[in-house]
C-alpha cells in the first residue's frame, strides 16, 4: 500500500524487442482507421504470447513491442521463455496472415507481414523511471541496448530472431541456433557473438539442420581467410535457405558478398574476424 516512486533494482534479466518489417509502407497504403484496427489486432495477439510465457510488457512504440523477463517477479529460465515467445510470435503471425488472406480485403503487403525480434540477457536495472510527474516501470542498461541493436540489425542478415550469446548459452539444449557473426555493434567497443534462433529442437526439420551444417563449414573457411572455399559452401547453403518473397537477404548471401569483398581487399594482418556494424 505504497505509492509508486522513482528507483530501480539491478538483476539478471532478459530484454525483448520486436518490430514489423517495412512498417512505414503499411501506413502509406492503409487508411488511419484500418491501420489502427490492424495494429490493435496484431498487438493483442503478440502481447498474449509474451504474457503466456511470463514476460512483462513494457511499452508499445507504434508497431514495436518492448518487454522483459524476470522483473518485477522472478522468472525461472527466462532466457528459454523468451525464446519460446519469439518462436511463438512467429507462429502466431503465420496464423494472422492466414486469417487476413481469408478476409481478402487488405492490401497485399499485409499478407506478407514479417516482424523481427531481438533478445539479450544479462545485468540490467528495472524499476520506475521517468519524472516525478510521470513514470514508467521499465528497464535500462547495456544489456537492453544490445537487445535493441540486435532487433534493428537483424535486417542486415535477413533473419527474424536475433539473439545474444547469453541467450544461446542458456537455451542451446532446447533450441537450434545458428552462429552468425562476431560483431562490434554501433555504440559498443567490445565485440559480441550473435546467433539466429532457428527452431525448437523437438520439431526441427532435417533440411534446416543440414543447411546450418553447410553454413558452418563456410564460416570455418571464412575465418581461415580461404575465401574461394568459403564461397563454395555459402553458395550451397544459400540454395537451402528459406527464400520467401518478403525476405530481403539471407546470412549465406551476406557472407558470399563479404568473401568477394575480402578477395578484392584482403583484411589487415592480424584480422580477428570481428565485423564492425556501421549502422544501427
Amino acid at each position: 500500500k505504497q505509492a509508486p516512486k522513482l528507483g530501480g533494482v539491478e538483476g539478471i534479466h532478459t530484454a525483448f524487442f520486436s518490430d514489423i518489417q517495412n512498417f512505414s509502407t503499411f501506413s502509406e497504403v492503409l487508411e488511419p482507421e484500418r491501420m489502427v484496427a490492424l495494429m490493435n489486432e496484431y498487438l493483442t495477439v503478440m502481447s498474449k504470447v509474451i504474457l503466456d510465457n511470463e514476460g512483462t510488457l513494457d511499452k508499445y512504440i507504434g508497431d514495436a513491442i518492448v518487454a522483459f523477463y524476470g522483473a518485477p517477479a522472478p522468472v525461472e529460465n527466462h532466457e528459454i521463455k523468451s525464446c519460446k515467445t519469439a518462436l511463438g510470435m512467429q507462429e502466431a503471425l503465420d496464423q494472422l496472415r492466414e486469417k487476413w488472406i481469408s478476409e481478402n480485403d487488405w492490401p497485399d503487403i499485409v499478407y506478407s507481414m514479417q516482424h523481427r525480434i531481438g533478445l539479450n540477457s544479462g545485468k540490467m536495472v528495472t524499476g520506475n523511471m521517468g519524472s516525478e510527474m510521470r513514470m514508467n516501470y521499465t528497464m535500462m542498461g547495456d544489456t537492453v541496448n544490445l537487445a535493441a541493436r540486435l532487433e534493428s540489425s537483424a535486417k542486415q542478415y535477413g533473419v527474424y530472431n536475433f539473439v545474444g550469446e547469453n541467450i544461446y548459452k542458456a537455451a542451446k539444449n532446447e533450441f537450434i541456433f545458428r552462429f552468425l557473426d562476431f560483431v562490434r555493434v554501433k555504440g559498443k567497443n567490445i565485440p559480441v557473438k550473435v546467433y539466429e534462433l532457428v527452431s525448437n529442437k523437438k520439431n526441427a526439420s532435417n533440411s534446416v539442420v543440414k543447411m546450418i551444417r553447410v553454413f558452418e563449414k563456410g564460416l570455418n573457411h571464412y575465418y581461415q581467410q580461404d575465401w574461394d572455399e568459403a564461397i563454395k559452401y555459402f553458395k550451397k547453403a544459400e540454395s537451402m535457405e528459406d527464400n520467401f518473397a518478403s525476405r530481403n537477404t539471407t546470412p549465406s548471401t551476406v557472407y558470399i558478398d563479404r568473401c568477394h569483398m575480402f578477395k578484392d581487399s584482403p583484411p589487415d594482418k592480424g584480422w580477428d574476424g570481428v565485423w564492425i556494424m556501421k549502422s544501427k
